[in-house]
């Protein structure tokens, strides 16, 4: 026997206590995540038998097992007298692989559309889904991450948690060569991505508010932080003012709503529920010339909505209120409440696409995808009623 074959087999002698399966099926999990750390392409050759033994501290026996499963897997081609090498990303590809999914909440309502719909593209596909939530934690998606990097992933699709700060474990992802995908992506990182043309839908909420005749329209968010999302809707909100001729009044836009809730995450707590309402109360009524309100959530227009009726304004009347992401709280308001439709399933799907062409080396560079928005009109939004006529119920009040 060998020096390096003895030290192989001491080693392993000495591991923690394991089947001779349990061995060699972790041993070639660590050799495909090392390929695909490495960003070896097909054709790379591997070590020799001895090689990967001393390397990977086992037995040459355990080595062989190992290489077997990878090779019945679709992921080395093993030649007699030549030695091993990596398969072709396609024939990899086409024998699947666990895909991760990461996101903020598992709900139905907003992200659970988009797992559903990168599902239903990497199972079609023969690849498997891991779905993990971090419950908005970017610890807790920092870890996953780091997971994943240790443990080898064919590929990544993350909606990014939010934050004010960006993630670094994200960009450890890219420089570890694993296949990323974002569905909320960091502004000054080039990752494939796909969101919804949020610059477009924050524009064509404001004309159509424009062409039923509001001329003071006001804005209500919470702080934007990282997310390119907000940024470009208050944006397209911006341009559309300008190019039909109106002016932003900085009163009349509430940029730092103190919301701890997220679009998929609706509790809260009655104390911060009578927060949130009375700085809306507050922001209708420093502004009653306002006639129009865009929220760039639905959960802030349903809060408006409430306090609206504390401010003496009428929803669809003397007040109109438009949301954002057509989440199901929308529609079941008195009044509904017309909003912007975030295509979440569309984006899952396309999501998905992206990340199979990269496995397939078929992306031509960076891929980023806007997505189109649309309207979705309810009772919530009506033409203004005279100046006059809002004046005087306010000062009625």
């Amino acid at each position: 026997m060998s020096y390096e074959s003895s030290v192989s087999a001491m080693r392993e002698k000495n591991q923690p206590s394991k089947s001779t399966n349990n061995l060699y099926e972790e041993v070639a999990q660590r050799i495909q995540a090392d390929i695909i750390r490495s960003n070896l392409s097909s054709g790379d050759k591997l070590g020799t038998e001895l090689e990967l033994a001393a390397h990977y501290g086992v037995s040459r026996a355990t080595i062989r097992h190992a290489l077997v499963a990878l090779e019945n897997a679709g992921l080395i081609d093993r030649f007699h007298g030549r030695g091993t090498f990596v398969a072709d990303k396609k024939a990899r590809m086409a024998q699947g692989g666990n895909i991760q999914i990461i996101v903020p909440y598992l709900t139905t309502s907003f992200t659970g559309r988009i797992v559903t719909g990168a599902q239903e593209v990497l199972f079609h596909h023969g690849h498997s889904v891991s779905v993990l939530s971090t419950n908005n934690s970017q610890k807790k998606e920092g870890e996953y991450i780091q997971k994943i990097i240790e443990q080898g992933c064919p590929g990544v699709i993350i909606h990014a948690t939010a934050s004010d700060f960006y993630n670094p474990w994200i960009f450890e992802l890219q420089r570890q060569n694993i296949p990323l995908v974002m569905t909320r992506h960091y502004q000054y990182m080039e990752s494939h991505y796909v969101e919804a043309n949020n610059y477009q839908g924050g524009y064509d909420a404001t004309a159509h508010l424009i062409n039923l005749g509001h001329r003071n329209i006001g804005l209500v968010t919470k702080h934007p932080g990282f997310m390119v999302s907000l940024h470009d809707r208050i944006q397209g909100y911006r341009d559309a003012m300008s190019d039909y001729g109106l002016a932003v009044n900085r009163d009349m836009i509430m940029a730092d709503l103190e919301d701890h809730r997220y679009v998929y995450l609706e509790d809260r707590s009655r104390e911060h529920e009578h927060e949130v309402i009375t700085a809306l109360v507050e922001f209708l009524e420093r502004s009653p010339q306002m006639t129009a309100v865009i929220c760039l959530n639905d959960l802030a227009a349903a809060d408006l909505s409430r306090a609206a009726r504390v401010a003496g304004r009428t929803v669809g009347e003397d007040l109109a209120i438009m949301g954002f992401d057509n989440i199901g709280i929308s529609a079941n308001l008195e009044p509904a409440i017309t909003t912007v439709n975030c295509p979440t399933y569309e984006i899952g799907k396309a999501a998905a696409t992206i990340l199979l062409n990269e496995l397939a080396g078929t992306n031509d560079g960076v891929v980023g995808r806007a997505l189109p928005m649309e309207l979705v009109l309810r009772e919530s939004c009506g033409p203004p009623r005279k100046p006059e006529r809002i004046l005087a119920i306010k000062g009625g009040g």
